[in-house]
């Protein structure tokens, strides 16, 4: 029996001038969340660098776009929240072990992240990125003052690493941290 394949797909999004723009002009934001989820979770960022590598590669891919070629990134997906309230809630693409990043910028002087789940309300400052567990953490922004609110949330879409057969990274522990240092 032969086993059908679905290929992956470029977004009609993805495809645009605009997003060649951004892409670009957010190359750099990118490196410093590839280097944030290097230290918070290797695994995750080991499978994001093969995952993005394989689609620049043209693998299980339906047709590639030049555009693919400036995504720098190991998330998979990313979304921009601007002006808006982020109702509690959990992600849906990833696994139980991938990190979402949230990244905060504009103008605001006070906003809150709250994570319901653990019962904590974490500052939530322009310049702030906070690693979250987002499919098991319910998490949200009811509110802010002082000016413009800017959220860069990127994520895994673990539909893109399963189609290319790649591992789930395991729970981060304590010994992934001590292993960074050096000590036993």
């Amino acid at each position: 029996m032969q086993q059908l394949d679905d290929l992956l797909y470029v977004s009609s999004d993805m495809r645009s001038a605009e997003a060649a723009n951004f892409l670009t002009a957010t190359s750099s934001s990118d490196v410093i969340a590839n280097a944030i989820t290097a230290l918070v979770a290797p695994q995750q960022y080991d499978s994001g660098l093969v995952a993005t590598q394989l689609i620049k590669d043209g693998q299980h891919l339906h047709r590639s776009h030049p555009n693919i070629h400036l995504w720098n990134s190991v998330y998979s997906g990313f979304a921009l929240i601007v002006n808006r309230v982020t109702p509690p809630h959990r992600d849906t693409s990833g696994s139980t072990a991938d990190y979402d990043l949230l990244v905060s910028g504009g103008t605001h002087k006070e906003c809150i992240l709250d994570v319901h789940d653990l019962g904590m309300a974490l500052s939530y400052h322009p310049g702030t990125a906070i690693a979250i567990l987002g499919k098991v953490l319910r998490h949200g922004v009811k509110m802010w003052d002082g000016g413009e609110r800017i959220c860069q949330a990127q994520f895994v879409k673990d539909a893109i690493h399963n189609r290319q057969c790649l591992p789930r990274p395991d729970w981060v522990s304590y010994n992934d941290y001590i292993c960074l240092t050096g000590k036993k």
